[in-house]
């Protein structure tokens, strides 16, 4: 059994961005920048970003059998979960599911104050968002289109913990159909088929 322990990746750093719905995709072959669209959500707790499926299955059993004959997938669901640590206007936005235009502003600077209400029943917060994993020189990338904060945590006010913004992310197909682009450069390549004799 061959192994390569050069192929064990951490995911020692990365980020997390969000950016309004419609955003363009990043590059399928090169690691350039994120479109100016995608922002930046900061600092993130030290659980780093939890990736999650959520699937069901039917299976068919015939009548004449006591195992299944074949299995479906009917309902595959991905997840991304963090803890933003940062408390500015896109992390509030998010985890409050608030625009700028629910936003009021008065003064500027250090004498800046916010104000929003939450209504009963908000509207869908529909955007994009990306992620970035990096060890090293290692660098996969996550594109989500379409998605949403479909959950959201407790908010813990004290003296010896961060205030943080935890949200789970619910990824869903966008207007070409896929609900996640990812790009991997991590110095492995693709099988070579051999030639069809």
């Amino acid at each position: 059994m061959a192994m390569n322990s050069a192929l064990a990746r951490l995911g020692v750093t990365g980020a997390l961005y969000v950016g309004p719905l419609g955003t363009t995709a990043p590059s399928a072959t090169t690691m350039d920048a994120w479109n100016a669209a995608m922002k930046d959500l900061g600092y993130i707790s030290d659980d780093g970003i939890v990736e999650g499926r959520d699937e069901d299955k039917e299976e068919f059993t015939p009548w004449q059998s006591a195992t299944p004959i074949r299995s479906e997938i009917t309902k595959s669901t991905q997840t991304y979960q963090a803890t933003l640590w940062e408390s500015k206007f896109d992390t509030i936005s998010l985890f409050y599911r608030v625009g700028l235009d629910g936003m009021k502003q008065t003064g500027t600077g250090k004498d800046a104050v916010v104000s929003f209400v939450e209504e009963g029943k908000p509207a869908r917060d529909l955007r994009a968002f990306g992620i970035d994993v990096v060890d090293g020189t290692y660098h996969r990338r996550i594109f989500l289109p379409m998605a949403e904060v479909s959950e959201r945590g407790e908010v813990t006010y004290k003296s010896d913990t961060l205030i943080g913004y935890e949200v789970t992310i619910t990824a869903y197909p966008g207007s070409d159909g896929f609900s996640a682009l990812r790009v991997y450069k991590e110095g492995w390549e693709l099988p070579t088929v051999p030639p069809a004799q």
